[in-house]
């Protein structure tokens, strides 16, 4: 029977949604009567929370024990020598990685670094004992590559976290007009772009739209310059580039928001998603990667990307509160698979199933 379950990953940061993730798994580990300890490579500067470098990790060979290794990058070579090391039970977390083509001509870095993060994945079958998706989509990609057994773990949705105050300069700032809503990196697989020529053609029948792009640019000069670029030729001036925003500013942006809209052409998951359900917006996404397994049936799926007809939607959104509150009523329903009693549930199965 397994009694303890600890955590690895590259680096521990607060916000991080992967850090988020195995913090909420030990907190549901702990109501069960599971212990265990947070692992990163290197000591972490913006981690709140109590966890060790890999040099702490008991090395004792224990049947009680097992080790989850999420995966989001790839893992450096110090790493992959210890794991070949641990002589625990070892579980892969796999939370996906952006295919490497998305970042051509655009980061070279980037580039090599996921696509040496990808072809990783393969290799890192022969050290586990099994793996786990984050989502359906993972766990396929996982038996495409060869591990067994697979199995899912979705993201935990924590209400506690979007229980503060919102920030109040954001809800005045916001108040008026049609607010469009994205949360997320601002990267090329993301298609802020599309957001943004979609965003073009609601102007024209909703001028007082606004769209609020919240999330860090994480040093994609070329990206960004080509974003902003993009706003100026189309003469746009109510597109707000916001940044990295605190738990009480992501609260009120979702609070001032009336329609989420993705046009991501990958998502291993989809966090803000799940995040826009439990505020109760209504979202409109573009299907691609996990999106319409994390909506479940609900929201609204685009098979399509055709700029004028997305506006329309928001606009019918916006001004159609009978079609918006079945919209999310259907959202809400989902919303329970992310919760964590329903994940605790799934979590607790996966662990029973090692013996």
């Amino acid at each position: 029977m397994i009694r303890h379950v600890h955590q690895f990953h590259n680096s521990l940061i607060d916000a991080s949604s992967v850090t988020n993730q195995m913090v909420n798994i030990r907190q549901l580990l702990r109501a069960q009567g599971i212990d265990g300890d947070l692992y990163c490579e290197e000591t972490p500067i913006h981690f709140s929370e109590q966890s060790y470098q890999l040099a702490h990790y008991p090395l004792e060979a224990d049947e009680e024990t097992l080790l989850l290794l999420h995966y989001s990058t790839d893992y450096p070579s110090t790493v992959r020598q210890w794991l070949a090391q641990v002589p625990h039970r070892k579980i892969l977390v796999y939370h996906n990685i952006t295919p490497a083509h998305f970042f051509a001509g655009i980061d070279r870095v980037r580039q090599e670094a996921t696509a040496r993060g990808r072809k990783r994945l393969q290799e890192l079958r022969t050290l586990v004992d099994g793996a786990w998706g984050v989502s359906d989509f993972n766990r396929q990609e996982l038996e495409a590559a060869g591990f067994a057994p697979t199995g899912v773990l979705p993201i935990i949705l924590d209400p506690a976290r979007y229980q503060q105050q919102p920030d109040p300069t954001i809800l005045r700032r916001y108040a008026a007009g049609l607010n469009v809503l994205y949360v997320g990196r601002f990267a090329p697989n993301k298609r802020i772009e599309d957001l943004i020529c979609t965003f073009y053609a609601l102007k024209r029948i909703r001028p007082d739209a606004r769209l609020l792009l919240v999330g860090s640019l994480g040093g994609l000069k070329k990206y960004e310059a080509y974003l902003r670029a993009l706003v100026d030729k189309l003469g746009l001036r109510d597109v707000a580039f916001t940044g990295m925003a605190s738990d009480a500013e992501l609260t009120a942006y979702y609070q001032v928001a009336h329609v989420y809209l993705s046009m991501s052409e990958h998502e291993g998951f989809g966090i803000p998603l799940v995040e826009a359900i439990h505020f109760g917006l209504p979202v409109i996404a573009f299907d691609a990667g996990a999106v319409a397994e994390t909506l479940g049936g609900s929201g609204l799926l685009l098979r399509e990307k055709d700029f004028t007809h997305t506006a329309e939607l928001i606009n019918l959104l916006a001004e159609d509160d009978k079609l918006r509150t079945e919209i999310i009523n259907e959202q809400r329903q989902r919303l329970q698979a992310f919760l964590p009693e329903a994940v605790s549930r799934r979590l607790q199965g996966l662990i029973g199933e090692m013996g």
